[in-house]
């Protein structure tokens, strides 16, 4: 747990906030501002939100505490239960048994609090055997021994007057006769605005020396805490708890998404560097690929002259060596550029045909894709046959 750095606390006539550094002064009903100023704030529970009870319990049987106040039937519904150690003795320990509920307790107080403990408890030990104080509603006490605090109690007096001294000095002898206090307290004090008339009276009625300060005094921490928290303190602690792993786990995602925006961001530059790449390539290839359309359109333009293939009288001679015999004769051969055009005359159907078929199969007649047209009747014992072939480079119309 954090070091505490304040201290709220019920006063006389509202709420004070004590700050546990240095130079700094006490501040009367603090807004929730300055409250939020403080990061391991103590908030002093009233004694009218607190039932103390002395119980002696065997060792490490805390639990019993609760047990006993249920079964006296002093716990009211929802109250929080804690343990507070005073002394051992013969085996068993003193504990003041506490039961806590929110009443008195502004609800935004919670919110700003890490532990409670009883405002009696915060009263520096050996100072007396009797504090007396007043909360906003009414007069409270608390009995104190060497050790510690052995009850402390909200009365719902609001003078020191026969009522409220009667009440005390029954309570000392009730201690007493349990073994809780040893001796009769010899010092009493009145702490806040007190007349002299009330110091007497408390000091006659319980013949013990009586003071009366103006002021609380510099509250105590005790060294080990109370773990006396309201249910209202209780819940606070679960909503923090519940804010925090929100927060962790909204970090976390943050952080998973912040991974991931920086993978996405890496390959997305990795690609840009590519394309970077590759066009810086391709512009350094632009010369290459043009030098290389230029050498093609200048073998189409040689390769009339150059290739045997193309010469128009060698592929007519290709053409008229797949005449199959004297029925078959050409009427007209024609070629333009890749283009090449053939007519004739057969004396029927089959040999049409197959002249036909002898022309694409040709060797040197393989680079055409040809198109031929049903023969068509002539005359008697007379066909006439047309077909065109094209080269993969022959010139459009365009060109």
């Amino acid at each position: 747990m954090n070091r505490a750095d304040g201290i709220l606390r019920p006063a006389a006539d509202g709420w004070e906030l004590c700050p546990l550094t240095a130079g700094s002064s006490r501040v009367a009903d603090p807004d929730t501002k300055r409250l939020a100023l403080h990061k391991s704030l103590v908030l002093g529970l009233p004694a009218a939100s607190c039932l103390a009870i002395p119980l002696w319990i065997p060792e490490g049987a805390e639990e019993m505490a609760e047990l006993e106040l249920s079964s006296r039937h002093l716990l009211k519904k929802d109250a929080a239960v804690g343990t507070i150690p005073v002394f051992e003795k013969d085996g068993r320990t003193l504990s003041l048994a506490i039961s806590v509920v929110d009443d008195g307790i502004p609800p935004e107080f919670f919110e700003f609090t890490r532990r409670c403990e009883p405002v009696a408890m915060l009263f520096p030990r050996r100072w007396a055997d009797v504090i007396v104080w007043r909360e906003p509603e009414a007069l409270c006490f608390a009995i104190q021994r060497a050790e510690g605090c052995v009850f402390f109690a909200f009365t719902g007096e609001r003078s020191v007057d026969v009522h409220f001294t009667g009440l005390i000095d029954r309570t000392v002898a009730r201690l007493r006769s349990e073994g809780v206090l040893e001796s009769t307290p010899v010092k009493a004090v009145l702490v806040g605005s007190f007349s002299d008339d009330d110091r007497r009276r408390l000091g006659d009625a319980l013949r013990v020396e009586c003071e009366q300060v103006g002021n609380f005094p510099d509250p105590v921490l005790p060294e080990r805490p109370s773990l006396c928290d309201p249910p209202g303190a209780k819940r606070a602690v679960a909503k923090r708890a519940r804010t925090k792993k929100i927060a962790l786990g909204a970090t976390i995602a943050l952080a998973v998404y912040s991974v991931l925006l920086l993978l996405v961001a890496a390959d997305l530059g990795w690609q840009r560097y590519q394309l970077h790449r590759l066009g810086a390539e391709i512009a350094g290839q632009q010369d290459e690929a043009a030098a290389a359309e230029r050498l093609v359109t200048d073998w189409k333009a040689f390769r009339t002259s150059i290739d045997p293939r193309l010469f128009a009288l060698d592929q007519l001679a290709a053409v008229a060596s797949e005449i199959p015999g004297e029925q078959v004769r050409l009427t007209q051969y024609q070629y333009d550029r890749g283009r090449l055009s053939i007519a004739g005359e057969a004396a029927d159907v089959s040999q049409a045909y197959e002249f036909q078929e002898r022309v694409k199969k040709s060797e040197p007649l393989l680079d055409y894709e040809w198109t031929t047209r049903q023969p068509q009747l002539a005359g008697k014992n007379k066909v006439r046959f047309e077909m065109e072939g094209t080269r993969p480079d022959a010139a459009t119309g365009e060109e």
